[in-house]
């Protein structure tokens, strides 16, 4: 009986912002788990890396949802000014949020370091990306120097360039400021891999 009162006086009073806060940062967390498996080097990059503008991509995607929750209570509030405000503690329900909020920005933070430190070369996204950065940046330099060559030629070349160096190219080295010495290995590789996708 005890329970029901309590239900029913539940739901006559106006919604807590916190709790609709709250139910939406949880949402959010498990819509960035989905987006992980589709696109889980995009959020590794960012979390990665982080300066203003990635931490504030990453920001806008935890809060989206809690500010969408947070706008209907608002409204829902709005059209029922008449009834009792919640009994729910603001207080406990902003800690609540800052523990899921820091929790959350943590777990993507562990997410990017874990998804460059791997040793076993890319594949799915991150491959895809990294090949078609690497043909665009070769397109435009070989359409800059070569003149003898149709722009078919150095398409097929520049995919080729692409996807060789996608097959040696690890997580971690994706990942990582290349030094001196790493900068020297990667032209000598390119090089060698250059001369490889030249047509014969």
């Amino acid at each position: 009986m005890a329970e029901v009162e309590a239900t029913a006086r539940t739901n006559g009073e106006r919604w807590s912002l916190w709790k609709s806060a709250n139910i939406g940062i949880v949402l959010s967390a498990f819509a960035l788990l989905l987006e992980m498996n589709g696109h889980g080097y995009e959020i590794a990059s960012y979390a990665d890396s982080p300066n203003a503008g990635t931490i504030g991509n990453l920001v806008g995607r935890i809060l989206a949802a809690p500010m969408i929750f947070v706008l209907i209570a608002l409204v829902r509030n709005f059209f029922n000014r008449q009834q009792p405000k919640s009994s729910k503690s603001a207080g406990r329900g902003a800690l609540t949020f800052a523990v899921l909020f820091v929790g959350i920005f943590a777990g993507l933070f562990a997410y990017g370091q874990f998804y460059f430190s791997r040793s076993e070369a890319i594949s799915g996204e991150s491959r895809s990306t990294f090949i078609n950065a690497t043909q665009r940046s070769c397109v435009q330099k070989q359409t800059s120097i070569s003149q003898a060559v149709t722009e078919q030629q150095i398409e097929s070349y520049c995919t080729c360039v692409g996807e060789k160096m996608a097959d040696i190219t690890t997580y971690k080295q994706l990942g990582a400021e290349l030094d001196e010495n790493a900068m020297r290995e990667l032209r000598q590789k390119a090089e060698a891999i250059s001369s490889t996708c030249r047509p014969q």
